[in-house]
């Protein structure tokens, strides 16, 4: 390959990259934020961090804030928490993100806790496992963060999902988390390369627990 076709698939993949950038931007910014109350048949609340201590970053807590609100109007009788720790053998954001939440109000909502994930898709994975095939599930996050976890549910399997922002963008005292933004610009690639190879994994015989571990 010549130094030119080089530089076209360099230009070629900065332009992909830069598209997928804007695009999300404007999913970010312009999707609805006071839409009419979801229905489902569980809520799944994906977790955004956990520290060494077991305490959950601000993006967490405005998701399980945001589950805790839509459990107590009767969107769906069923919450599943989806996050792990910061490293094995550390608490984790399930735990962090139920404790928000019931000290919120659940309005009698069972309560489901998957410890065992650490990426969007290992989310998806281990969360259908606690759900029913056909379940309608409401998948709760940051706006920016929605249609990478839309995406994730589905190729695991999810058939019914409702997509439902917590915030558009996480923010601190100094504004919005713009870093997010390139950082999930970035990410899609990454989980599409972790999906391709666990599915390329599974043709080959290689056994589940150990493809799971290429998702992290």
């Amino acid at each position: 390959m010549g130094i030119a076709q080089i530089g076209r698939l360099i230009r070629a993949g900065l332009l992909l990259w830069a598209a997928g950038l804007v695009a999300i931007l404007l999913w970010t910014f312009l999707w609805p934020m006071d839409r009419p109350l979801p229905q489902g048949d569980a809520i799944i609340c994906l977790g955004a961090g956990v520290d060494t201590a077991g305490r959950i970053d601000q993006a967490s807590t405005k998701r399980a804030e945001a589950c805790a609100e839509l459990a107590r109007a009767g969107a769906a009788p069923i919450v599943v928490f989806s996050g792990g720790p910061r490293r094995a053998g550390l608490p984790t954001a399930a735990v962090g993100m139920a404790d928000v939440a019931n000290a919120a109000g659940m309005g009698g909502a069972l309560v489901l806790l998957e410890d065992a994930s650490y990426s969007t898709l290992h989310n998806a994975l281990y969360s259908l496992e606690m759900v029913a095939p056909t379940a309608r599930l409401i998948l709760v996050t940051e706006a920016f963060h929605l249609p990478r976890s839309w995406a994730s549910f589905r190729v695991m399997g999810a058939s019914d999902l409702v997509l439902y922002p917590s915030e558009r963008l996480r923010r601190s005292a100094r504004g919005y988390g713009w870093g997010m933004i390139l950082r999930e610009s970035l990410a899609i690639w990454f989980n599409i390369a972790r999906y391709s190879a666990w599915r390329i994994g599974g043709a080959l015989g290689i056994d589940a627990t150990t493809r799971a571990t290429w998702l992290h």
